[in-house]
Formats: structure tokens, C-alpha cells, sequence
């Protein structure tokens, strides 16, 4: 699962890592981690794999996952993601990755409807 947050961009997954009932929450950059750890309230270990795909990664069990989940839809607020992020966010980078992404879903949109 790949998400997008105020907090960072982050992809769920049970790598070979995990223990039973636990799921890793995989960051590329340190700091969306410690964003989302500190909203949160999560205390976990911030591992790093130099060589990884996803360098940054805790590993928290699902039930916690599940919280910070329904924490996240419980507290939207805006109307627009994309929105709300521009006035907020000071990362270009990120911004740059969230506005790629969403051209790319959008053309597979455009692609696969009809013109109305």
C-alpha cells in the first residue's frame, strides 16, 4: 500500500522482517517517519537500510497501524489533498512526487473512460 500524508509518503507492507502481527511502515526519507511517529504517537525504532528501496522503516503492529489509519480519515479537513498540501508543505521534492503521481493516475483515468 503506498500512501501520501501531510506527514510523508509511505508504503505498508510484511517484509520478511516483520514479526508475526506486525507490519513495516517504509519511508525514503527519515524525516516523513518522525512526522508520522510524532502526530501519532508511535514509538518505534527508525531503521535504516542504506541499500534498500525504502531506506527508512519501523515496525509497528497492525492493530497500531489500524489507529493511525482512522486517525488520518477521521481528521481530514479539506476538500482538496492537493490543496491543502501547497500552502503547508515546505518539501518541493515532495510536492513534485505528489503532483507526478497524480498526472499519472489521471491519464490511466483518461485513458480508460469515455469523453463525456
Amino acid at each position: 500500500m503506498w500512501l501520501f500524508t501531510r506527514d510523508g509518503f509511505f508504503s505498508l507492507a510484511v517484509t520478511p522482517f516483520c514479526e508475526p502481527g506486525d507490519v513495516a511502515v517504509r519511508a525514503r526519507r527519515r524525516e516523513h517517519l518522525e512526522n508520522l511517529m510524532a502526530r501519532h504517537g508511535v514509538q518505534a525504532e527508525i531503521m535504516v537500510f542504506p541499500e534498500a528501496d525504502y531506506r527508512y522503516r519501523i515496525q509497528i503492529p497492525r492493530a497500531q497501524w489500524g489507529k493511525i489509519m482512522q486517525a488520518e480519515g477521521e481528521g481530514l479537513d479539506y476538500e482538496s489533498f492537493k490543496d491543502a498540501m501547497g500552502p503547508t508543505a515546505d518539501d518541493a521534492d515532495y510536492m513534485r512526487a505528489m503532483s507526478a503521481t497524480r498526472a499519472a493516475i489521471r491519464k490511466i483515468q483518461m485513458r480508460a473512460l469515455p469523453p463525456e
